[in-house]
């Protein structure tokens, strides 16, 4: 029997152990997908306790606290009963979800949490009830140490870049305040030091059909100082918020596609649907679709022309509990993956932005594994196109697993821009040393079953691109 998460964790072969312990494992890490908190990161305070650095801000742990049936009050803390102090209740949220650790075999939960008390904390038993006292007292002694606040916790991983996912109309301020000569954080590459930069997220533009998309445009007019005469202004403005957010240091944007986000159009088609939207009437399917596909084909140009890689996550399906919606919001594990049939729209999205900039940069992701092999064979029609890390319901091991599977057998593998986290939480970065081990694993059986040839300084080095190089050349950082 192999002991648990031992130092050769995932790693079956002789090979894959060289690759990983040899090649992979001291890789500095570029997280170009993230939704940290650039304040926090600045303002680098202790993170609290083992329940606050745990459970705060990770919908991950929340659903499956949900799945076992944990109250409420002991997730996210909507409907709290009354405890008698916050410690109390944080200690009841982290029994809470020790006893939800102990049921999810086959859960990457497991796997990560683990990781991240072996990491962050070197403590290498298995967390159960009986010791739950004991992690909760070390952990947290550790927490209050200055070098377990968010800045020291992406140094003990490596972290040299990560982005952050920011709206458009973002002031920036804590970008700015980081991107400081008085801090540590600076804009150009110099050793040693953390980057954080913006991402550029224009959902509420795309959004035509939401009740919020009026007043968001109004608020874009006001930034510009102009006076939108047509969808033309619009761009305009975006273009001139990109401008901003390059200055920050910004080298990629994002985009969510839940439904359907392309139909044949026209400019004089889609500059009506632009102008009733923004009078708040309501749109069809139709023209909801026409007006999402014109602006994804324009805004994949401006990125194209000023630089940005272009990020296209498809496949949510968002805000499906009403009740805990109403109750605690978005964001908290009520989403799940959509399934509708989408190659078709994406084709016709990419293939105007990549007629008219042929330069362009785009990365793409699904959330429904069904579509993996449609959205691997599509990115290679077009030049710097990849298929996107596995993403959200697919970054466990068997959905890496297949991941890099289907990116070997339908692309080039040695091109791989490798793992991000997608993660609210500072203590999600073990996450790419899961990915890595993964990664490793698959060239190694590849070796040891005699379909590729052992070389050990070429494999190597191809380990070494896909786990930070090849996404640093790729993003520009």
């Amino acid at each position: 029997m192999t002991s648990f998460l031992n130092e050769d964790f995932l790693l079956q072969t002789e090979t894959a152990k060289t690759l990983y312990h040899k090649y992979a494992e001291k890789e500095p890490i570029f997280d170009f997908h993230n939704h940290l908190s650039p304040q926090e990161i600045f303002e680098n305070k202790s993170l609290g306790n083992l329940a606050n650095a745990w459970l705060d801000h990770d919908h991950y742990k929340w659903r499956a606290m949900r799945a076992a049936g944990i109250p409420e009050d002991l997730i996210t803390g909507h409907l709290a009963a009354n405890y008698e102090s916050d410690e109390r209740r944080d200690y009841d949220r982290y029994l809470a979800f020790v006893k939800t650790l102990q049921a999810c075999v086959g859960n990457p939960l497991y796997h990560w949490s683990h990781l991240e008390l072996q990491r962050y904390f070197g403590i290498t038993e298995p967390l159960t009830l009986k010791n739950a006292r004991q992690i909760w007292e070390k952990c947290n002694e550790l927490l209050a140490k200055p070098d377990f606040a968010p800045q020291g916790l992406l140094a003990k991983m490596g972290v040299k870049a990560l982005c952050t996912t920011d709206d458009p109309l973002d002031s920036l301020e804590w970008h700015a305040k980081l991107n400081g000569p008085e801090h540590n954080v600076v804009p150009e590459p110099v050793e040693g030091k953390l980057k954080v930069l913006p991402s550029f997220r224009p959902d509420p533009i795309l959004n035509a059909d939401s009740p919020a998309f009026a007043d968001y445009i109004s608020r874009l007019q006001n930034f510009s100082g102009m006076r939108f005469k047509s969808i033309e202004d619009m761009f305009t403005a975006l273009a001139a918020r990109m401008d901003f957010f390059k200055e920050h240091g910004s080298l990629v944007s994002d985009h969510s596609l839940e439904g359907d986000f392309y139909m044949p159009s026209n400019f004089t088609d889609v500059n009506y649907i632009f102008e009733k939207a923004w009078m708040g009437k309501p749109l069809s399917k139709e023209e909801a679709a026409k007006y999402k596909g014109y602006v994804l084909i324009e805004l994949g140009k401006l990125y194209a022309q000023k630089g940005f890689v272009m990020q296209l996550h498809i496949g949510a399906l968002r805000d499906n509990n009403t009740a805990l919606l109403n109750q605690a919001g978005k964001n908290i594990g009520e989403d799940s993956l959509n399934d509708f049939n989408f190659a078709p729209q994406l084709a016709a999205v990419l293939d105007g932005i990549y007629t008219a900039e042929p330069g362009a940069r785009t990365i793409l992701y699904n959330l429904n594994p069904k579509d993996n092999e449609a959205l691997a064979t599509m990115a290679a029609n077009f030049r710097n196109c990849q298929f996107g890390p596995a993403w959200w319901f697919n970054d466990h091991k068997d959905g890496i697993e297949e991941q890099i599977r289907v990116f070997a057998r339908t692309s080039v593998l040695g091109r791989y821009v490798g793992m991000l986290t997608d993660s609210r939480s500072f203590l999600s970065y073990p996450r790419h040393e899961y990915f890595r081990r993964i990664l490793c694993n698959f060239i190694g059986n590849q070796v040891e079953q005699g379909e590729f040839p052992w070389d050990e300084e070429s494999l190597g080095q191809l380990v070494k691109d896909i786990c930070y190089k090849n996404s640093v050349e790729f993003f520009g950082l």
